[in-house]
């Protein structure tokens, strides 16, 4: 009998050591999960410009500057200009002339499905790593034919006064204020030592630019 009573106790004493489980190593207290509480960093946003939004917003013409977004971009002077059925957005690198105070439409003719237009830009001369600049201009025109159908265009741009590229504008009077009749002279130093001439004759648009002391450069 007293046989018989050993063998239940160590039955018994086994089975309820294999159903129980182990014991779970608690925590320290304070510390953290790092995949639980981690936070991922937020992509950039590229945001608009305020001016850019707003001429686009209002259908008009205007000039702007648009900057880089991304690391391997560059800075661009934007022209929107505006017909009937279509709008143009025309952008090139130009980290000189940027943020224009003064812009204007001095000739614009439409010729068959083509728009032949020339844009005065000016600004303020934006460097601060060079103060003998800090009252200086820098000011361009930019001749495009613009086809309204395809909504493609060709340009031209001359930097006629320039504080960072030593560009002098000789002219007494001011380009902005041409009356868009007679033909447009301008006289300027390049460099300090070459005299240039850029002449665009509004009855004869369809040759754009033409030029006299440089090889057709900005």
């Amino acid at each position: 009998m007293h046989k018989f009573t050993i063998i239940f106790l160590l039955l018994a004493f086994s089975l309820g050591a294999q159903t129980k489980k182990p014991t779970q190593k608690s925590k320290r207290e304070g510390s953290v999960d790092s995949m639980e509480y981690a936070v991922p960093t937020p992509a950039p946003i590229d945001t608009a410009d305020p001016v850019e939004e707003s001429i686009k917003a209002q259908r008009k013409f205007g000039v702007y500057t648009r900057k880089a977004r991304k690391p391997e971009n560059r800075m661009k002077l934007c022209i929107q200009l505006v017909s009937n059925t279509s709008i143009l957005n025309l952008c090139f690198n130009d980290s000189i002339c940027k943020y224009p105070e003064t812009t204007k439409i001095l000739f614009e003719k439409t010729n068959g499905d083509s728009t032949y237009t020339l844009v005065f830009i000016e600004a303020f001369t934006k460097a601060p790593d060079k103060p003998s600049c800090d009252a200086g201009r820098e000011t361009k025109l930019v001749y495009v034919r613009w086809n309204t159908n395809t909504n493609k265009a060709i340009y031209k741009q001359r930097n006629v006064s320039s504080c960072l590229k030593v560009i002098t504008n000789m002219n007494k009077e001011p380009i902005v204020n041409w009356d868009g009749s007679s033909p447009l002279v301008i006289n300027y130093l390049k460099g300090g030592t070459t005299f240039m001439e850029l002449r665009f004759d509004p009855n004869n648009y369809l040759l754009g630019f033409q030029s006299s002391g440089d090889s057709g450069g900005n």
